[in-house]
Order: C-alpha cells, then structure tokens, then sequence
C-alpha cells in the first residue's frame, strides 16, 4: 500500500498501535526473600506465567526481594500502592491484620478453602483492614520444624536449650522450655558454627539453600503449622484493572494453585531425599507435638481478635 496516496489509513493504523501498546500495564511486585530461593521461586513463575499470557495487555516487574524493599515493609507498601503486589508470608503484616496469622494452622488446600469460604473471609478483612485483596497462596502443606545439632531422645531434653526462632515459634517453644533465641536468617549460620544456638526453627524447605545441612544432625516431626505465603495486590489497583487484565490474572491464579500441587510435592520429596543423603536424622515427637502446637496457636490468636473464632471453622473444619 502506498502510504503517500492513503495518508488518513496510515495516521489510523498508527494511533490503533499506540493506543494497543500504551495499553499495556506493568505492576510493580516485590518478594520477601530473593526471588531464585526456595521461596521466591513459585512467585517468579507465577510472574512469568502471567508475563507470557498477558502480553501486550498486562505485565508484572519484580522489582526485587528484600534489598529492594524490606520484607517487614512490603504489607505496607502495598496498602500505600507503591507497589502494587508483593509475596510475603503473614506473619510479616501481623499487626495490621491478626487474623491473617489463622492461615498458617489451616489443613485445607487453597482450592478447599476457596471453597470452604475461608479464602473470601480472609480476603474481606485485608480489604476492610489493609486495603488489599489476596491474588493466591503457596506454601500450604509445607510445614515448620526443629532442628538440632545433637541427637536427642526425648522431647524434655530440649528444656533449657538455645534454639534459634521467630515469632512463629514463640508458643511453642514456651511449651517445650526452648530459649527461643531471635537470630537473622543469614546470621544462623555463624551461629550454628560457633554454637551459639543448638538448632533453629525453620520449613522443611531450604535448609539445604541456606547452607546448613552439615550443621544439622535431627530433625523433630511431626513437623506444624503451614508455611503460608500470600500474594496480595492493592485494592485499587485490582479493581481498577479492565475485565481483560482482572481476567488474566484469574488465568494465571487458576494455573499457578493447579500446578502449584504437583510442583510442592516433589519439592518436599526432593528435599526430604537431600536431608536423608546429608545424614539428618528424625526424631518421631508424636502426634502429641503437632497438636500442641496447633491448639496454643488457636488460643492465643482466639484471644487476639473475635474475627479469628468465626475463621477456625473455615480454616479448620472438624468432620
């Protein structure tokens, strides 16, 4: 086509491919760890999914984990919109939401509590309370250990022991007569060298990450509670994208939770196959350790706010 002779079409075809292109919109995403460890892995897929899908139309940046934005500010950043999503487990934004900490004693799948209706009631409260809408969780399944640097044969002898912890382990820890001893994840492992701590709390996943396998002689299972982390988008940025957009991001939220199973399962074996090479040995604390931990958790977060008593049976319902 001779543009000299079609000037009107020309001007046309190039205001349609400006407007296509100005279109497209970029959502500025932070993680709570880097995003190629253990934990910032499944969101980095999740991203590049919605990358793939969304082209042209919706794009997500992540601009970096924790040296981009603290992982203790991410919450807020959201809320304030000078991100626009972000990964971070609930603990991180527990004193705007106590609620959101519930979460973690759930035995549900995330596709069972969409259905169960526990999905939506937490995701009511961080819009009342935060100004923020959960996207989707990963993590559920996962559950947190001990670890210890010397065998051990009963649960008592880890009275009066130093072991490294964080607010997830304050309860139990109490229960058990642990020195719950507050260290930074990349301090643990100077700790465990110098024996400044005799083990540390952490997931099943990634201690092999963090380089502490050849410091760890036992783990203690069962293990509790559910590694959580939750994918929160402003309130006003999601209700403010186009039905297009909102629905790309429901394509890739379906995606991740659907691929999300078969993934964390042959994580968790890969990582108990790497412990038992390593030479880590288990300690079997009984169901009794589990249900203890779970039932302190759900007192004391009952005592905390009335919302989390119409939650258990959501998160937590007894057949």
């Amino acid at each position: 086509m001779n543009m000299k002779l079609f000037p009107g079409v020309f001007a046309a075809a190039v205001a349609v491919a400006s407007s296509a292109y100005a279109e497209e919109l970029t959502l500025r995403a932070g993680v709570f760890v880097p995003p190629h460890t253990t934990y910032g892995v499944p969101f980095q897929m999740y991203a590049d999914h919605l990358n793939e899908i969304g082209k042209g139309v919706l794009q997500i940046r992540i601009v970096g984990g924790p040296e981009a934005v603290p992982a203790t500010e991410l919450a807020t950043a959201v809320s304030n919109g000078v991100l626009d999503l972000a990964a971070l487990p609930p603990s991180y934004y527990k004193g705007q939401m106590v609620e959101s900490d519930a979460h973690s004693l759930t035995s549900l799948s995330v596709p069972q509590q969409r259905e169960s209706g526990a999905y939506a009631a937490l995701d009511q409260i961080a819009r009342e309370r935060m100004g923020v809408t959960y996207v989707t969780t990963y993590g559920d399944g996962v559950p947190f250990h001990i670890f210890l640097t010397d065998d051990i044969s009963s649960l008592d002898e880890l009275n009066g022991t130093r072991l490294r912890g964080q607010t997830t382990y304050n309860l139990i820890f109490e229960e058990l007569g642990v020195i719950n001893t507050p260290i930074p994840a990349p301090e643990i492992f100077t700790a465990l060298e110098r024996g400044t701590v005799d083990g540390y709390g952490w997931a099943l996943w990634g201690i092999g990450d963090m380089g502490w396998l050849d410091m760890t002689s036992v783990r203690v299972d069962p293990g509790f509670y559910n590694v959580i982390i939750n994918v929160l988008m402003n309130e006003e940025t999601y209700d403010s994208l186009t039905e297009e957009q909102q629905g790309i991001v429901d394509q890739t939220t379906a995606w991740f939770e659907d691929m999300m199973v078969e993934w964390s399962a042959e994580r968790t074996a890969a990582e108990l196959s790497a412990q038992e090479a390593a030479g880590v040995a288990v300690f079997d604390a009984g169901a009794e350790l589990s249900e203890i931990a779970t039932s302190a958790y759900w007192e004391d977060l009952e005592s905390l706010s009335p919302e989390v008593a119409r939650l258990r049976p959501l998160l937590d319902p007894q057949d």
